[in-house]
């Protein structure tokens, strides 16, 4: 039977805290993982505890505003390049080189910082995503900034909307991300804030407003390009919304993966199949890592 109860961990850094949930202590493959947009660490609930069976040390942060995380500073924003930033401070911390086990945002950043920093970095896991989206469509830079602006004068960090019961929060998510109750229920436990009114979410509000700024699609496929640790790419089948975008396909040939898995799910097949995702990445983690030329 696989132990699921994970041991509890902060990293201390300049920016504030960052929570993190950690199974297969002392394991030999040192494994950071990072979550989507609005998740958190426990969405690695169920694939976590496979992986350290197969002799993974899995780390799984809360980024910043998610799970137990701090928040940012109040009049700050969550730039997309700042976790870029966030990530570095954690891997500081950590033995290297290490594996990347990313899924959606959390492959985005991935990507980002396996291209900057390759010595660091072992294998690099992409599950339903490589890269930010939407990127910078040219013509909007200017309209773009006025919407980003007029909501970020108009936002509000109070809380609304209370939940009597968690069980009443796993059916507002499974809205959002139709699953299992059970299978959603550690996350949702994990993103819930309990007060006098009930239960709400944890998150930091700010996250739901819009980028300042995004990347061209010519640098999202430099940072691509330029990644080239040995890669698995692991997409749901049929294809799911989070990679409707017409540039996926020039993604996936610039970034040329090692090992490319199309597997039965949907966005969070992490979750939903477990079991098979960790197939897939045993198989992946088995393959003999290319020479590497010195001259």
């Amino acid at each position: 039977m696989l132990n699921k109860q994970p041991k509890e961990l902060v990293f201390e850094t300049r920016y504030g805290n960052i929570a993190a949930l950690q199974w297969g202590t002392g394991n030999k493959h040192k494994t950071l993982a990072l979550h989507g947009w609005l998740d958190n660490a426990a969405s690695f609930w169920h694939l976590a505890p496979i992986l350290a069976e197969q002799g993974m040390e899995i780390t799984a942060i809360d980024f910043p505003g998610h799970g137990l995380s701090d928040h940012r500073a109040p009049g700050h924003n969550y730039g997309f390049i700042d976790y870029v930033i966030d990530i570095q401070a954690v891997i500081d911390q950590m033995e290297k080189p290490i594996t990347l086990l990313c899924h959606s945002m959390g492959a985005a950043i991935a990507v980002m910082y396996a291209a900057a920093y390759p010595e660091q970095i072992d294998r690099l896991i992409l599950i339903e995503n490589l890269g930010p989206v939407p990127p910078y469509i040219p013509g909007k830079a200017v309209s773009s900034l006025r919407e980003a602006l007029k909501l970020w004068r108009n936002h509000s960090l109070e809380h609304k909307r209370f939940y009597p019961n968690v069980a009443l929060a796993i059916k507002a998510r499974q809205e959002a991300t139709p699953m299992d109750a059970e299978i959603i229920r550690p996350l949702v436990e994990r993103g819930l804030c309990q007060t006098k009114k009930g239960f709400h979410w944890r998150t930091d509000k700010r996250l739901r407003l819009r980028s300042f700024f995004r990347m061209s699609e010519e640098q999202i496929q430099e940072y691509l390009a330029a990644t080239q640790v040995p890669t698995q790419l692991i997409i749901a089948e049929p294809r799911t919304y989070a990679l409707q975008y017409p540039m996926v396909e020039d993604r996936i040939k610039t970034l040329n993966p090692a090992q490319f898995n199309k597997l039965d799910g949907d966005h969070h097949l992490h979750m939903s199949h477990a079991r098979a995702v960790a197939n897939s990445i045993a198989t992946f983690m088995a393959r003999p890592k290319p020479e590497v030329d010195d001259q």
